[in-house]
């Protein structure tokens, strides 16, 4: 499992979990950025997907607890005072990381596995919530 980790008591989130169910433990990895709970997801190998305040994607080996990658994906941005506004979100599908960038109301495609921004589109509207679906 991929989950936050919260020590400091204004709420500002730097470090994530790593839970190993059947082994009952946890690792914590400093990403070294803020992050919110929108900018976790999981790839489809496993692996763990962070997005930080600094606009790089990170991929961590959820094995290791290593961060085996970092790409530049959206400009550097601030966690907003109230949860319900638009900020930056992270979903997975078929071996892309879908990143929605509210500030310039644009959607990127990411091959997570490279690293590479394969597309990027304008959307109509801010972009606040997001689910990816097939077909």
């Amino acid at each position: 499992m991929l989950g936050d980790y919260k020590t400091d008591p204004e709420g500002i989130l730097t470090s994530v979990s790593l839970i190993d169910t059947e082994a009952e433990t946890i690792q914590i990895v400093d990403i070294g950025s803020q992050y919110t709970f929108r900018n976790l997801a999981r790839g489809d190998d496993d692996t763990a997907l962070v997005l930080g305040t600094d606009g790089a994607l990170r991929v961590i080996d959820p094995t290791t607890g290593e961060i085996v990658r970092t790409a530049p994906v959206i400009d550097a941005w601030e966690v907003p005072e109230e949860w319900q506004q638009a900020q930056p979100a992270i979903k997975v599908m078929d071996g892309m990381a879908y990143i929605t960038e509210p500030a310039t109301n644009e959607l990127h495609v990411v091959d997570y596995t490279t690293g590479e921004v394969w597309k990027s589109v304008e959307l109509p509207q801010t972009p606040n919530e997001m689910v990816v679906v097939s077909g």
